[in-house]
């Protein structure tokens, strides 16, 4: 049964080959997933007219909307609207409203045009033709059998802003005329595993309320997506369910409006008027760096130190080479100087400070590869603790980071 069924088929040798990921797939269940519809199913095909034919028959049997990008291009390997004739037994047809129009793109670019590109105004009798405003292969759309078919390109920019412009406008409408209203919220999570989220609050799914898990860089974003009569009705139990969810796990929520941790973190610290300092070492400044990608960061953020080597510790932070010798710079004696001193030189509100070993060489039997110790100091408070982050070395970091921010995030709920 087709109902509210999307479908995509993504075309190329190049996404067979693993040469180029699949990133317009990536995005558009993200951004569908965010509208409170889910994508149903997917189907990636090399640029041969045969397959490209064979996917759309399956998708015909079974999906409501069905995307199809990549193949619009000029060259001989770009099948996608033959594959499109022979399937709708619709003849191509050149549009020259289409061709002069990519004509007036070659010449702003001082490009050359060649006959080769007329093949990007062909379209199958009948179909409605998408504009695109980024390149020179416009998409159409066609229906049958109760599916509505969009052709695109698989140029991800231009994919983007066509899909926005046609297929989001035609789901959007089909939304507000449905008999059935949704809505829907997603709730993000650091802290726990899926599995042990899923345990905890999967029971609170209903016949009106799909809760779907997406691990997500070491997170876990939770869509809530209910439906109703009316969409009062519909937000009404997305609300119950949010707020069951929200008694069962807690502070493990650090978002329900979709910021990101970082963008929370330095809300939090604007509104409360606080200001942190961070002293980097295994992560090399991607720490700060998350803060200060967010606006405003500079309300909240003055002092950072990337000491990496042993030297800039005792002589920026003033940490005893003594307790270098001694315990090494991995090590909470060292990562409790690195926070004190730093919030004294800044005279900050909150500090925080680590130093791991993120491999893949470097470890011992006593501190393995993916040790990192976390110092924070606030009010008259010093805090550190020993994590254990195995996984490569862009891994280690960004989830030592995180978890950094999570510390700053929950201390700043109590103040």
């Amino acid at each position: 049964m087709k109902n509210q069924s999307i479908e995509i088929i993504t075309t190329g040798e190049e996404l067979l080959s693993g040469i180029t990921q699949d990133s317009n797939f990536h995005w558009l269940a993200k951004q569908v997933f965010s509208m409170g519809f889910k994508v149903n199913y997917q189907q990636c095909v090399g640029d041969s007219v045969e397959d490209i034919v064979s996917a759309l028959n399956l998708a015909n049997t079974r999906s409501k909307y069905v995307l199809v990008t990549g193949g619009l291009g000029p060259t001989d390997d770009d099948l996608t609207r033959d594959a499109a004739s022979f399937f709708f037994d619709l003849k191509l047809i050149l549009n020259p409203n289409v061709e002069n129009r990519i004509k007036q793109v070659f010449a702003r670019r001082k490009r050359k045009y060649s006959n080769l590109n007329q093949k990007q105004a062909l379209f199958p009798k009948g179909s409605k033709v998408i504009k695109n405003s980024e390149g020179t292969a416009p998409g159409f759309v066609l229906k049958s059998n109760g599916s509505k078919f969009y052709f695109y390109p698989g140029v991800p920019r231009e994919f983007k802003s066509m899909v926005i412009k046609s297929f989001f406008f035609d789901l959007n409408l089909d939304k507000e005329i449905s008999s059935k209203k949704t809505f829907s919220k997603m709730l993000k999570v650091f802290g726990l595993s899926e599995s042990e989220v899923a345990h905890k609050i999967q029971k609170y799914a209903t016949k009106s309320t799909y809760i779907g898990f997406r691990p997500y860089n070491y997170e876990l974003h939770v869509r809530l997506i209910s439906s109703a009569k009316s969409l009062t009705q519909a937000k009404k139990e997305n609300n119950k369910i949010e707020q069951k969810i929200k008694k069962s796990i807690g502070n493990y929520i650090y978002s329900s409006n979709e910021d990101s941790l970082p963008a929370v973190v330095v809300k939090s610290l604007v509104k409360k008027k606080k200001f942190v300092s961070i002293t980097e070492s295994c992560t090399g400044g991607l720490l700060s760096s998350m803060i200060t990608d967010i606006p405003g960061a500079s309300k909240c953020f003055h002092y950072g130190f990337v000491t990496y080597g042993n030297n800039a510790k005792e002589s920026i932070l003033g940490v005893d080479k003594s307790i270098l010798l001694k315990y090494g710079a991995v090590s909470s004696q060292c990562v409790k100087q690195m926070v004190i001193n730093s919030r004294k030189i800044s005279s900050s509100d909150i500090s925080i400070a680590v130093s791991g070993i993120a491999g893949p060489l470097g470890g011992t039997n006593s501190k393995p590869v993916g040790t990192v110790f976390i110092g924070v100091s606030y009010d008259d408070k010093v805090r550190v603790k020993k994590f254990f982050f195995p996984g490569s070395r862009d891994m280690f970091k960004l989830r030592t980071s995180l978890s950094c921010l999570d510390i700053i995030r929950r201390i700043l709920l109590f103040k």
